[in-house]
């Protein structure tokens, strides 16, 4: 067991008391909450990167993006995430996948806008739900256990999932038009057998401040991109693209309603002043590549794009 687990432990339970705040938060293990569901479509973007048998880091988060590289094949993989929590939920999450019916894991995880649009579940982190996932959840990852079964055994699940995570959750169908493994029942069986499988390697820890000890054939960085000053989006690629294989690919940043096309607006974060990140990365000479935005599966919208700003490692 880590040495911070117990630290981790007490700052999740005075979030579920509904006793933490921001000044309170330790940034390093509590501060941040869980995204149930990934708010990218996966979907439109996975294709441009080849998995079977190759090796990944990806960002933790809901779980979803080391779920769907599952699914394509990739057994070798990191999750690396700031927060220790989403070590936890990516366990919670695979005991669920292993344990319950598609129907039953949209039950036990859903919150918002199910099983109803503008209805919250009621049901969510249900407790026989939680009985059918919990034994598989032990032999997974002990630590994932008992901070589960502690916070379920001592508080509301409402306020579990009100306190802890985001309230930031698409649509049903959107979270399903996302996710490969969430498409249809054939993915999500086929996703079932091939996640006990695999064994991801997690990394905690400042992206900026940990030293990684191989390197990948992909990299997946989801938006954290959005969140930072340009100098930082530099650091941040050639920090990452000296961890990459030969003919390996970095995810700089997932980008929302954005093409090549879209102009920049004042306040709106830097990177999506795309001549100007371009001109920064240019010895990376990275690509930007469209797809339906999540926007555009909510409102079945084909004109509203999202994209991925992505560098090639050429040999």
């Amino acid at each position: 067991m880590s040495q911070d687990f117990s630290k981790i432990m007490d700052c999740a339970i005075k979030r579920c008391e509904g006793k933490i705040d921001v000044e309170d938060g330790a940034q390093e293990n509590c501060f941040y909450q869980i995204y149930p569901f990934t708010t990218e479509n996966i979907s439109g973007y996975i294709n441009q990167f080849y998995l079977k048998n190759k090796s990944i880091l990806t960002v933790g988060s809901s779980g979803d993006q080391a779920i769907n590289a599952i699914l394509y094949g990739c057994q070798n993989i990191s999750i690396l995430d700031v927060n220790p929590y989403a070590k936890f939920y990516y366990y919670l999450k695979i005991a669920s996948i292993i344990n319950l019916e598609l129907e039953e894991f949209m039950m036990f995880l859903r919150f918002k806008d199910y099983p109803n649009v503008f209805k919250d579940n009621n049901f969510v982190f249900n407790k026989k739900l939680y009985n059918k996932v919990k034994l598989t959840l032990r032999l997974l990852d002990y630590e994932s256990y008992l901070f589960w079964d502690d916070l379920f055994n001592s508080f509301k699940s409402i306020d579990i999932r009100n306190r802890l995570f985001s309230l930031d959750e698409n649509r049903t169908n959107v979270i399903s038009d996302c996710n490969p493994y969430l498409k249809n029942l054939t993915s999500y069986k086929k996703t079932r057998d091939k996640i006990q499988k695999v064994f991801p390697h997690f990394i905690t820890g400042n992206l900026f401040k940990i030293d990684l000890m191989r390197n990948y054939d992909n990299i997946w960085l989801s938006n954290i991109g959005t969140y930072l000053p340009r100098h930082f989006i530099k650091i941040m690629t050639d920090k990452l693209a000296g961890s990459l294989n030969q003919n390996g690919n970095l995810l700089i940043s997932y980008l929302y309603q954005t093409t090549a096309n879209t102009k920049y607006e004042d306040g709106w974060s830097l990177i999506y002043d795309l001549e100007k990140t371009f001109n920064i990365l240019r010895e990376y000479n990275p690509n930007l590549v469209s797809f339906i935005g999540v926007d555009g599966l909510k409102f079945q919208d084909s004109n509203i794009k999202d994209s991925i700003l992505v560098y090639r490692k050429n040999s």
